[in-house]
């Protein structure tokens, strides 16, 4: 019964040693971000902070984005969402799920083939209250531990992808 406690002991703290190291090049984003944003909602501001939680078993992102009034929006636009990041041991893969206040949440999986150390692509696997065939591919390009470029990207016929939006975040803490 011993070496059962003790196997099972081993085996739980590797497994959570692992997934806090599968986040190594993630370590990064952690603090406060703020970014100049670009897209379909005209020139706006970010307000960003990504934290570790669960004793370092997800990141936790928070964003709020502020885009001026605009002759489509009279009263500019109030985006907000939070996402979590986490390892899934089960296929071994990043997985980002995204939390929008207009009612979508993505669930985004790295794709090990295109990303690099420095260059992180998710993919949409699913998206929660999808209005049709829709993906999403969310890109951020690492230019330094206080600086990377976000882009994300929709293809609403589920194959061709348009820029919708286009973020320079800067670490400010």
């Amino acid at each position: 019964m011993k070496t059962l406690i003790t196997s099972g002991i081993i085996f739980f703290t590797s497994f959570f040693s692992f997934c806090q190291s599968a986040f190594t090049d993630f370590d990064f984003l952690i603090g406060k971000w703020q970014g100049v944003e670009s897209g379909v909602a005209g020139d706006g501001i970010g307000f960003r902070t990504y934290e570790y939680d669960l004793n370092k078993y997800v990141i936790v992102e928070k964003n709020m984005s502020t885009f001026p009034k605009s002759e489509k929006k009279p009263r500019g636009e109030v985006h907000r969402d939070f996402g979590v990041l986490s390892y899934n041991s089960n296929d071994s893969s990043i997985v980002f799920r995204q939390f929008f206040i207009e009612g979508f949440t993505n669930i985004y999986v790295l794709d090990k083939t295109v990303s690099t150390k420095k260059k992180f692509v998710f993919v949409t696997r699913e998206i929660e209250n999808n209005p049709g065939n829709w993906r999403v591919r969310l890109t951020l390009n690492k230019i330094s531990d206080t600086e990377f470029k976000e882009t994300f990207e929709i293809a609403t016929d589920g194959e061709n992808f348009n820029q919708l939006l286009q973020n320079h975040w800067v670490k400010v803490e």
